[in-house]
Formats: C-alpha cells, sequence, structure tokens
C-alpha cells in the first residue's frame, strides 16, 4: 500500500471513529492542512434569492473561518454575491476557487467576495459539491493562503470529504431522530398527514383545528427536529417511525 493511500485510509479511519460533528470538523481540517487549507464553510447551498436570507443560518455544517471574516460575511449576506455559490448553481464537479472567480460574470463580486477574503489569509481554495439521495446539493469549501493540490490529489480530497459529509449525516441524523421524542401528539399527527399529501387546509380540518395552528405545529416540529423544510422534517420523522 503507498503512502498517499496509507495517509487516506487513516483519515477515513479517523473519521468513522468521530463521535459528534466538532470531531469531523476536526478531521476535515487537519486533512486539508496538508494541502495549504485552513479555514472550513460547508452547508446546503441556497438559491440565489435574497428574499431566504433569513434561512442562511440553518443551512450551514461548518463554519471555520476567521472570525471577523465570518462575522462579515454573514453580516453582508456574501452568499449571494460569492462567485463560489454562483458556480454552485451549475457545476456539480470539484473546482478551486479561482476556478470560480474566472467563471463569474461579475468582476465586482469577484472583487469584493474574493478580495475581502484574501485580506484573512483567504487566497484561494477547493469546493467539493455533495448531492444528496434526495436531490439536495450540499458543499464544503476550504480555503487558505496557496492551495497546493498535486496530481491525483483531487480525487483523494473529493472522496474523503464525502465520506466526512456521510459520517456528519449520519451522526446529526441520530441526535434528530432523538429529538422526535420531544414533538407534541398533534406535530406528530400534523406530521403524519403531511406525509399522506395532505395541504394545510386538509390537515386543518382532519384534526379540528385552524390552518394557522396546523402551520404552528409545523413550524415547531420543523424547530425541534432541526429540519429545514417539511419535506425534511417529515423524513426525520419516517426514520424514527414517528410517522410511517
Amino acid at each position: 500500500m503507498d503512502l498517499d493511500l496509507t495517509q487516506t485510509w487513516s483519515v477515513l479511519c479517523w473519521l468513522e471513529q468521530a463521535i459528534d460533528a466538532k470531531g469531523v470538523e476536526t478531521c476535515l481540517l487537519t486533512y486539508a492542512a496538508r494541502f495549504g487549507l485552513s479555514a472550513l464553510f460547508a452547508g446546503w447551498v441556497p438559491r440565489l434569492d435574497p428574499s431566504i436570507a433569513s434561512d442562511i443560518s440553518s443551512r450551514i455544517l461548518f463554519q471555520k473561518f476567521p472570525p471577523e471574516w465570518a462575522a462579515r460575511y454573514n453580516k453582508q449576506n456574501y452568499v449571494f454575491l460569492d462567485p463560489v455559490v454562483q458556480r454552485l448553481q451549475t457545476d456539480r464537479n470539484l473546482f478551486s476557487w479561482t476556478d470560480a472567480y474566472n467563471s463569474c460574470s461579475s468582476s465586482n463580486d469577484v472583487k469584493r467576495v474574493g478580495g475581502e477574503a484574501s485580506e484573512f489569509g483567504l487566497v484561494d481554495g477547493l469546493v467539493v459539491p455533495i448531492q444528496s439521495v434526495d436531490g439536495a446539493l450540499a458543499a464544503f469549501s476550504f480555503g487558505g493562503g496557496r492551495l497546493e493540490l498535486g496530481e491525483g490529489d483531487a480525487a483523494a480530497f473529493a472522496f474523503v470529504t464525502n465520506f466526512a459529509a456521510g459520517r456528519l449525516l449520519t451522526l446529526t441524523s441520530r441526535q434528530k431522530i432523538d429529538q422526535c421524542s420531544r414533538l407534541t401528539p398533534r406535530e406528530s399527527d400534523c406530521l403524519l398527514w403531511s406525509a399522506e399529501g395532505k395541504t394545510d387546509w386538509e390537515i386543518s380540518v382532519i384534526l379540528g383545528i385552524s390552518r394557522s395552528t396546523v402551520l404552528k405545529h409545523m413550524a415547531s416540529a420543523r424547530e425541534k427536529l432541526g429540519a429545514m423544510n417539511r419535506a425534511h422534517a417529515v423524513a426525520i420523522a419516517m426514520r424514527a417511525h414517528v410517522v410511517r
């Protein structure tokens, strides 16, 4: 077994032993450091629609950037200007930040986001898009002062990151399933009928409550389960056998 394969195998074993998200994050950053990368931002890729700005925080999986840069990025809603996020709207292959900057149609966005990131030592990076089985797209974006990727490294990097994403989702799914025990009977009923394809109005008629109350129960269930939307909440409840 050659050195590169041995190192990759060691990282996978370390990831398999991670017991929480912090462990996965630490392992990924340690692995990325050998390629000149020191920062990580990961999350579910949003549409380029500023109206969903309030929902962005719920999409974040990791945000291990310099604190001042992370605060500025979040406050200014740079996610909607970021050339990396723009490229993710159409590209599902691994690419570098430089690739994203070069393909961006707005030089102002490149100058603003890329230029300000470089002030914090984030000059270049590597992005690994990950498609989930239900069609959602996540991305792991690693940044640093200099990207040092040798021949064959890209495939190994993508493999390790995909494995890490799977491990993270396994850990968080267990935590979310545990949260199902906190659902009230009404919240469980709303999820059950939603899984049957019923609308909010139909659920309100079936349960004998107002539509606004249905919406309140659904919102509470999503919050308890850490779900991004109704379909996600139903999926978590189904895995926990709360909804059958």
